[in-house]
């Protein structure tokens, strides 16, 4: 086992007053407009801390400061920072390519080790910051890992992590304690090996550890091998979690921890794949203080009753067009487990679900909970184009350490998967280029999301990535106004035949309550809406926003959350527009 790191050392040193003076310019090798291309290893003549050193002698930056790290660069720690209080930090490594898609390697950001032994650096923000672009590993040349690479030195703060790497840790890559009110954007990750500590809780990517956090924004990541939980978001309240288009594959333990008490949550179009697949025992003490409230295990969903201590607030979830899937050798741990006996405990159960039903019981009372909402689920397995040993070699390797931590005296740790750079020499560099291809060929995950376009992580698809980021806002709309109303965004089933003109059929049944069917014909491929609007012209519904290919399509509607009166329902294309009126009567 990997010797335990000391905490961060956080410098706090008082920055040079002169605009690019001596001690700033030791620092950076080039000047490009508000931009500091920052000196790595090499340039510094293999002295460390050159990002620490750049951030804290600018004393005079300009609003848009970019502190540009170079391609291929190494910039180790030994050390951390706390950035400056009054203005934002943006540290960004020169290609802005997706990582997953392109050969330049990325700069690498890591701990460093000395003299004086090691350290996995780190980054405490004092203001907003965005690191993006670069490969961050929490952990040291020498093989020795840190609890988290990123911290929380300030409250109400933006956070973004935008397509990087990250890998090892003992503990997760960011945690934001102490300080409340700050929002998080992860987009266009790549997460990997998220493992170290013999811990089956520790490995992941957050956790809020106190009551501090704002907003979750997790959009377009891959998560690959992971021993603890993903995202922990506890039982403090977040105002806001939104998990859309990602993929996560064999991640052992609980990807998304709310214990049951999360509020507010859109969770669509991901991939989960050998997930959640810890068994769990009610009450077992070494995870009671990450376990859901009531004792009850944890799905890829858990909603539980909220305590009476706690505000009592509308439960709005909004659950569609995900990926579940298990690997028969690991669908049932949990039943293996009592077999075992292990620690003398035969009531293990599994994890390894889409919702517990005490969940499911909550999102099927509509009366007590209308804004609890699941739409459909996929169960199949994506046919990668190119997932290496991911699900063969390595869902052994999985179910392996699962059952191991069992016992409550073990020291597993999830070994880390490597395809090209093996060794312990590489503790620091990646597999590069990323080794995977996750992209898929099966026709109705390809067109199965909420947008219509391919489920998980977008970045495996580029041409279909582009078609989102260029019509981002009405996806995202449509996400809100669902979750926001009570109803799924598509609930479109294909009829078949291909239509000769733009059609949009008169709805049934109608008058209706609560529910009606709405047809509608595409002659060709377009990009259309379909939306609902009371007799003031208030839109009230979106069912359909985004591309879709030339079908015939039925389409649900629920207006249980609607009082009743005359609706218009319109379906707009490019270059048309088509309404007809509707009488919901309760």
């Amino acid at each position: 086992m990997r010797k335990i790191l000391l905490p961060f050392l956080l410098l706090l040193l008082i920055p040079l007053s002169a605009s690019f003076a001596q001690g700033l310019m030791d620092y950076v090798k080039e000047v490009k407009g508000d931009t500091l291309v920052v000196k790595d290893y090499v340039d510094m003549n293999f002295q460390a801390n050159s990002i620490n050193s750049v951030i804290l002698e600018d004393a005079n930056a300009p609003a848009g400061r970019v502190y540009e790290l170079q391609v291929n660069g190494w910039y180790p720690q030994s050390a951390g920072v706390t950035t400056p209080s009054d203005r934002p930090v943006v540290i960004a490594g020169a290609d802005d390519d997706i990582l997953v898609n392109r050969e330049a390697a990325p700069p690498i950001i890591s701990g460093y080790s000395d003299e004086g032994g090691s350290s996995p650096g780190g980054i405490t923000w004092g203001n907003d910051l965005t690191v993006k672009n670069s490969s961050v590993i929490c952990g040291a040349p020498d093989g020795s890992y840190g609890w988290a690479f990123f911290g929380s030195g300030a409250a109400d703060r933006k956070v973004v992590f935008e397509n990087n790497m990250m890998e090892h840790n003992w503990w997760v890559f960011i945690q934001s304690n102490a300080h409340s009110g700050n929002s998080f954007w992860f987009k266009d990750n790549y997460f990997v090996n998220m493992s170290g500590r013999a811990c089956r809780r520790n490995g992941g990517v957050y956790d809020n550890v106190d009551n501090n956090t704002d907003t979750m924004y997790i959009e377009n990541n891959t998560h690959v091998m992971a021993q603890g939980y993903i995202y922990k978001f506890r039982n403090y309240p977040i105002s806001f979690i939104y998990i859309n288009h990602n993929t996560f594959i064999n991640c052992a333990s609980v990807v998304l921890e709310t214990q049951g008490v999360q509020s507010n949550n859109i969770i669509t179009n991901n991939i989960f794949v050998n997930s959640n697949i810890q068994p769990f025992r009610p009450n077992m003490t070494e995870d009671l203080s990450e376990q859901a409230i009531d004792g009850q295990p944890q799905g890829l969903i858990d909603v539980a009753v909220l305590p009476a201590s706690m505000d009592q607030v509308d439960r709005k979830w909004l659950v569609e067009a995900n990926v579940a899937y298990w690997d028969p050798q690991v669908s049932d741990l949990g039943t293996e487990a009592n077999t075992l006996a292990i620690n003398g405990f035969t009531t293990w159960v599994n994890q390894s679900m889409k919702m517990n039903e005490r969940t499911k019981a909550l999102f099927d009372d509509d009366t007590n909970y209308p804004y609890l909402t699941e739409g459909k689920w996929y169960d199949q397995l994506p046919s990668f184009t190119d997932p290496q040993d991911l699900l063969t070699d390595q869902v052994e390797v999985l179910k392996e350490f699962c059952l191991g931590t069992i016992d409550t005296t073990s020291t597993n740790v999830m070994p880390y998967w490597r395809v090209s750079s093996v060794g312990d020499e590489n503790f620091v560099y990646s597999d590069w280029p990323i080794p995977v291809d996750l992209s898929y060929s099966d026709a109705e995950l390809l067109t199965g999301g909420t947008d219509g376009l391919p489920v998980g992580d977008l970045n495996w698809f580029p041409s279909e990535k582009a078609t989102f980021n260029a019509n981002k806002a009405e996806y995202y709309a449509a996400l809100v106004d669902a979750w926001e109303n009570g109803h799924t965004v598509t609930a479109v089933e294909e009829l078949g035949g291909l239509p000769t003109e733009f059609e949009l059929s008169q709805n049934y049944p109608n008058p209706f309550n609560p529910t009606t069917t709405i047809n509608f014909s595409l002659p060709e491929a377009s990009n259309i809406s379909l939306k609902v609007y009371n007799a003031l012209g208030q839109e009230v519904a979106t069912l359909v926003n985004g591309f879709r290919t030339a079908q015939s399509y039925e389409v649900s509607f629920d207006a249980s959350h609607l009082a009743s009166g005359v609706y218009v329902y319109t379906l707009q294309g490019d270059n048309y527009s088509l309404s007809k009126k509707m009488i919901l009567m309760k």
